[in-house]
């Protein structure tokens, strides 16, 4: 993917159709710390090269980062998007800022795995499954077109869900 963002549609989608057991602000904590790599090799070098973090071990290594001492920073962050709201928004846009060690898990490990997935398809560089697998088997596997508007589409399907969610939040309050 050209930049991070494009990664959290998908994400957006997941945390919409299993929001208890998916924690979307981990997810995108993941997405952001895999590209940190390819961004710190861009400055240092002029080539945004993925030789390491987007393998199976590097995935690995930062999802358990992001789900471990990412967890806290994310609640705070959702804490602090809780306090910023007005009563009225927070009806609809309040979160729970509370984020189990299984949802951070389950948030960072899709994070992660996913960007790689997404990641191999564009990059020739990316080599997702090694050390089980040495060349990149996705590369190319759909068109870069079709990628950005998956992951686009992923991203507008998502806001369906969280209406219909957020409304049977709203009912189950006594439409409060």
């Amino acid at each position: 993917m050209p930049v991070t963002p494009f990664h959290f549609g998908p994400g957006a989608l997941i945390k919409g159709l299993a929001p208890s057991w998916f924690c979307w602000s981990s997810f995108a904590l993941a997405n952001a710390l895999i590209d940190l790599e390819p961004v710190m090799l861009f400055l240092l070098t002029g080539d945004p090269a993925h030789p390491w973090l987007h393998t199976l071990p590097g995935a690995l290594l930062v999802a358990g980062i992001a789900a471990t001492l990412g967890r806290a920073p994310c609640e705070w962050a959702l804490r602090q998007w809780n306090r910023w709201l007005s009563p009225a928004q927070a009806r609809w846009l309040g979160v729970d800022p509370g984020i189990s060690p299984a949802q951070a898990w389950v948030g960072a490990l899709l994070g992660t795995f996913s960007h790689l997935a997404l990641d191999a398809v564009m990059h020739a560089d990316v080599r997702p499954l090694w050390p089980l697998v040495a060349t990149n088997p996705w590369r190319g596997a759909i068109s870069l077109e079709a990628l950005h508007l998956g992951c686009v589409a992923a991203a507008v399907l998502a806001l369906p869900c969280w209406l219909v969610l957020r409304l049977r939040r709203r009912i189950a309050d006594g439409g409060r």
